[in-house]
């Protein structure tokens, strides 16, 4: 039996990153025995998640250096769909340099080519604007992770929203892990603030420490603690150097979900988002979530949210963390989530199976 010929592309590498963290969750989620995935191994491949692409029955191609060696990146996609007869280019980004993986892909004769959009805005700026025309003219199937991520790329053009599921038995708060969790690195009752992000500008952990600063002056019996990894962290890590003892860098895992459940409150004064799956995940645990209201109302499903400007300032923010009765109805906030999450839409099952149907349609 023929099996569908797929090439996924994450234009940014595969790491532990937002964009990576939907593949994944995509693969393990979906019914592989009717398609041939492969990925594009590009700019980055975290051996850790070579290793579970891998597990799952993928195949990871490596590709030149899409940011440095652009144009030998284009020609091996190119010649490579073409050899493959790849059937199905799936590339996921922000941007209108997608036009370079697009256009390879048509090219290479890949007759269905998707453009998915995770963000609300780049960093190339000038690339962006001036392979938007092309861009256009090159995907067959627009994808957004929600509706603003998908107004921002496609500009008025039809898409479609799928959203980013989670797996809501990994998430779902779990008293046993969080008493083990707390053992571990001994906090024992004290007050444990988190985040989950890379160190990039965008996710805003100067200001983030600027809190945490604020917080202190008030409450002593704290932690910090943050998740991610990424080219801003050492300078992070030097700028809070004397809160040794209060701030914890754990880098990459990939058991995020234990580190949820020792947690008692969640921060993402990010500068900009797509649709945050840190945010639906933070929530399927039954976490408070302090979110910036820079990014997209659409990850607030659940009264677990709130947004706060970020011109309230690092006071400010501390002052909401300092004000917030803290409960103890983790397992109920847990599971009123959960049902809010799958109502909305947001169950990586139902999500799957609707990835498959888009692939094996011509």
């Amino acid at each position: 039996m023929h099996k569908r010929r797929i090439l996924i592309i994450s234009t940014v590498g595969l790491m532990y990153d937002g964009i990576t963290s939907v593949i994944t969750s995509y693969l393990e989620s979906m019914d592989l025995s009717n398609l041939d995935i492969r990925l594009v191994g590009t700019i980055k491949v975290e051996p850790t998640i070579r290793n579970k692409i891998e597990t799952l029955g993928c195949e990871i191609i490596d590709f030149p250096n899409r940011k440095t060696e652009t144009f030998k990146y284009f020609c091996r996609l190119k010649r490579y769909v073409r050899q493959e007869r790849i059937e199905v280019v799936h590339a996921h980004g922000n941007s209108g340099t997608l036009a370079i993986d697009l256009l390879a892909a048509k090219l290479g004769g890949a007759e269905k080519r998707i453009a998915h959009s995770h963000n609300t805005r780049c960093d190339q700026v000038i690339a962006d604007k001036l392979l938007r025309p092309l861009f256009y003219k090159l995907y067959t199937d627009g994808l957004a992770c929600g509706r603003e991520a998908g107004e921002w790329l496609f500009r008025g053009r039809p898409f479609k929203i799928i959203s980013n599921g989670r797996s809501v038995e990994k998430y779902r708060f779990n008293q046993e892990i969080r008493s083990m969790m707390r053992e571990k690195y001994g906090f024992g009752n004290m007050l444990v603030i988190g985040h989950v992000g890379g160190f990039v500008e965008q996710k805003n952990h100067a200001f983030l420490i600027k809190i945490f600063r604020e917080v202190l002056l008030v409450k002593k019996d704290i932690k910090l603690v943050l998740i991610g990894d990424g080219i801003l962290r050492s300078a992070i890590e030097e700028s809070a150097a004397d809160l040794k003892d209060k701030v914890y860098f754990i880098g990459t895992t990939d058991k995020v979900e234990n580190y949820l459940n020792m947690m008692d409150i969640m921060l993402l004064p990010s500068l900009f988002e797509g649709l945050p799956l840190v945010a639906i995940e933070w929530q399927i645990n039954g976490l408070p979530c302090l979110i910036s209201d820079t990014v997209t109302k659409e990850c607030a499903l659940s009264k677990m949210v709130e947004f706060v400007p970020l011109e309230l300032g690092a006071a400010g923010w501390a002052k909401k963390i300092i004000e917030h009765k803290f409960n103890t109805k983790r397992i109920e906030d847990s599971l009123e989530a959960i049902l809010a999450i799958k109502k909305a839409g947001f169950d990586i099952r139902q999500n799957a199976e609707n990835m498959e149907l888009l692939y094996e349609s011509t």
